[in-house]
């Protein structure tokens, strides 16, 4: 029998289905993936119990499956961790088998479980842990775990390390440098803020060239520089400007309105920009930092650090020496405790219990719906506090499964002005700019549950992306 001979079952015909029918495929095919990594972790648990594996020497189940199945070593281990999770908690199992629960959220959960420490208490919020696994994007859903792990280990790792071990190296070759600096976050979140309002100027410049060389043909390939070389000369020209005055008056006997006024925007969406692998490399001597622009003001911004009111009282307890015991809320819903920068930055909350203390950054404290109810008052200020409170009410852009932080984000009517819609907090959202425009051009509406979750409906009240 020649190869030729052969019949093999290819994949099916798709070309003649309808729309539905594609989208209803390819459902079809995710809760498949789902139901057969469930049936590999049910034979992985028989398989443990057994300890089948030692007979041909293996220690565990991940070297079992790197030997007996070729996995990589991640697969091996995030395997072996789902089914130790799941001897405790047989729901996790049920929920792949059905499809209620992604591959990728599983193996998450798999490996918080193993945390030190932290993966004792899994099992105890593993019904909510579950139930978020299939309401939050991916992202928002591993920050979340993260910041309840860094939050519930009061016992792991110092706190002060990274303020200890904070360092900053400059090394040298024949043609090149290398600057890298180390430290917490809190500092971290202030360089990176005052670097996007350079890397701003940078990519007007870039846009500004593009659209008088190309006119109506302009598109961000077509920038003379990429998105990594406008950082580095946005960082250059950041460290020119060190040393000139700065206003020190105070401006928040100024501030502006609270208003929800959206970001204004000077050109294509830069996400487009970012994503450009093959933009030209700018000529020596042609703007490579910027040197051709006259320098631009001080940099007037805030830092805005959001964390919940138990959290804060919990670690102004501590910072005073008091008792406190562990703080074992859910990792999530409206009322788990939190403390980060509007894009979801863990920061610790000593950092920010001092940082309020100190008045160098403006903290806010929010309630049990998330929602905000006291805010310190900043040094620095740049926008109207109404519009920061509504960038609070969530990490990233409202829309289900986009990444885009909040601080890139326009502030939307969640029930729209021409409808009767307040401009307050608890009627605004945080939107890119693509979704903001999609949902008014297609009626499209989003709502805030009583979990702290965001939910998009199309203009004919169906949802869109609802977990499977």
């Amino acid at each position: 029998m020649h190869a030729s001979d052969v019949v093999t079952d290819g994949p099916p015909p798709l070309g003649g289905l309808s729309d539905a029918e594609v989208l209803s495929f390819c459902v079809d095919d995710e809760r498949e993936r789902r139901r057969t990594e469930g049936l590999i972790i049910h034979g992985l648990i028989e398989l443990e119990r057994r300890k089948l594996y030692t007979a041909d020497g293996y220690r565990d189940l991940a070297t079992w499956g790197q030997g007996a199945y070729r996995w990589q070593p991640e697969v091996a281990r995030a395997r072996r961790n789902l089914a130790k999770l799941a001897i405790t908690c047989p729901q996790v199992i049920e929920q792949l088998l059905t499809g209620r629960l992604g591959v990728d959220q599983a193996h998450l959960i798999g490996r918080a479980f193993r945390w030190p420490r932290v993966g004792i208490y899994v099992p105890m919020f593993i019904d909510e842990i579950l139930e978020y696994a299939r309401a939050l994007s991916y992202a928002e859903f591993a920050i979340q775990l993260r910041e309840w792990r860094s939050l519930v280990d009061q016992d792991g790792p110092d706190p002060e390390r990274a303020h200890r071990d904070r360092a900053a190296t400059l090394a040298f070759t024949d043609h090149e440098f290398r600057f890298v600096v180390t430290g917490p976050n809190i500092d971290g979140v202030v360089f990176k803020e005052l670097l996007v309002a350079y890397e701003q100027d940078e990519f007007e410049a870039d846009w500004a060239a593009c659209v008088a060389e190309w006119g109506d043909e302009a598109r961000p390939d077509l920038m003379p520089r990429s998105a990594h070389q406008r950082r580095y000369d946005a960082f250059i020209r950041l460290l020119s400007h060190v040393g000139r005055p700065v206003d020190t008056s105070d401006p928040d006997e100024a501030e502006p309105d609270d208003s929800d006024a959206e970001r204004a925007s000077g050109g294509p969406d830069e996400s487009a920009a970012e994503s450009n692998s093959s933009a030209r490399t700018a000529e020596p001597g042609t703007s490579s930092c910027g040197a051709d622009r006259p320098h631009r003001d001080p940099v007037q911004l805030v830092t805005n650090i959001v964390i919940d009111w138990r959290t804060y009282r919990h670690e102004l307890d501590r910072v005073m020496g008091l008792a406190a015991p562990h703080d074992l809320r859910s990792p999530f819903g409206p009322d788990r405790g939190f403390s980060h920068t509007l894009d979801g930055i863990h920061i610790d909350p000593r950092d920010a219990v001092l940082a309020s203390l100190y008045g160098k950054m403006r903290l806010v404290v929010t309630d049990d719906d998330g929602l905000p109810i006291q805010m310190t008052s900043a040094s620095r200020l740049f926008t109207g506090r109404m519009r920061d409170a509504v960038l609070m009410t969530a990490i990233r852009c409202t829309h289900t499964g986009c990444d885009r932080g909040s601080t890139d984000c326009q502030i939307d009517h969640t029930v729209p002005w021409s409808e009767g819609g307040r401009t307050c907090v608890c009627n605004g959202n945080p939107g890119c700019r693509h979704h903001n425009l999609w949902r008014h051009l297609t009626g499209a509406r989003v709502s805030r549950r009583r979990n702290g979750t965001w939910v998009t409906f199309r203009a004919d009240g169906t949802e869109v992306a609802p977990p499977l």
